[in-house]
């Protein structure tokens, strides 16, 4: 038999909050529904703005690296 229950971490141990008959030993299955998300890094598309009419070359680099280092999770 499999079934789904609903139940939180106290920071010490997982507490379900429904009454379920369990056995020494039985094997179960954790599935951990919210994960702490890392704060993303947000880019300041101000500073690259308003530059007139040509950006210059080592600002352009700089934008492509700031991009690139805060497009993965």
């Amino acid at each position: 038999m499999m079934s789904a229950v609903k139940g939180y971490y106290d920071g010490k141990q997982i507490v379900i909050n429904e009454d379920v008959k369990m056995s020494i030993g039985q094997e179960v299955i954790i599935t951990i529904l919210d994960m702490p998300r890392k704060k993303k890094k947000r880019i300041d598309l101000e500073k690259y703005m308003g530059r007139g009419k040509k950006m210059f070359t080592q600002d352009a680099q700089d934008y492509v690296k700031e991009l690139r280092d805060n497009d993965r999770l």
